[in-house]
């Protein structure tokens, strides 16, 4: 059950990460006009949000912590975003993002850890 779990927890934020990417890219980058973008992210973001209220759901039921579910998600956010980021937007981060980028890695490992 754990694994469903962490499968569904992220998946779920990689479609919506997927979604915020591709709209923003669209919109943002590409110069396609804010309906046409809207309706390329909206798909992957109602499935990713379906599979984390399952992952969470799930989730609650099986550790009986919330916390243990949102470091989860947490975690799976700080893997996938930053990747989308660089590798299909293309951007690099700045010292500021970077050094906020690392201590909330650090934040993470500490609430998943200690």
């Amino acid at each position: 059950m754990g694994y469903i779990v962490a499968l569904c927890i992220f998946f779920g934020e990689v479609l919506v990460i997927y979604s915020e990417q591709i709209g923003a890219r669209l919109y943002g980058v590409q110069a396609a006009t804010f309906g046409t973008a809207f309706l390329y992210a909206i798909a992957p973001a109602i499935m990713g949000a379906a599979l984390l209220v399952v992952g969470y759901m799930l989730g609650v039921k099986y550790h009986q912590n919330v916390w243990a579910v949102t470091a989860l998600s947490l975690s799976s956010i700080l893997i996938v975003e930053p990747l989308f980021n660089y590798f299909y937007i293309g951007h690099i981060p700045e010292l500021g993002s970077a050094l906020g980028f690392v201590f909330g890695a650090l934040g993470i490992l500490a609430v998943t850890f200690l």
